[in-house]
């Protein structure tokens, strides 16, 4: 009995481990696509996971919502955060704080 205990434990812990990587992959994507489409520097090359918890499908079944956070620059100098909130391995949205657009007139 304790040798099924352990298999299904192990089993659960690999496909986490593959599902958070997965998931990685698309919030990573969809923030570096949202920051060159507004022509904004993807700092560091990394997101942060900072929101975690079940949720339920649409279709009523559970599944793994995250919110990954990362930072964005519009000039160069100033950091500011984004979020890329996603809903199983499905892109939900993805949420900027406002920031400081360069301009013609302020680069002279």
């Amino acid at each position: 009995m304790i040798n099924y205990i352990v298999f299904f434990t192990l089993i659960g812990l690999i496909w986490y481990w593959w599902n958070s990587i997965s998931a990685y992959e698309v919030a990573y994507k969809e923030a570096k696509i949202a920051c060159q489409r507004m022509g904004l520097q993807f700092l560091d090359d990394t997101l942060d996971v900072i929101k975690f918890r079940l949720c339920r499908h649409p279709r009523g079944h559970m599944q793994i919502c995250r919110v990954y956070e990362f930072e964005f620059s519009s000039d160069g100098d100033s950091r500011y955060k984004g979020f890329v909130s996603l809903s199983g391995l499905k892109y939900e949205r993805i949420d900027m704080e406002a920031y400081k657009i360069e301009t013609e007139e302020s680069l002279d």
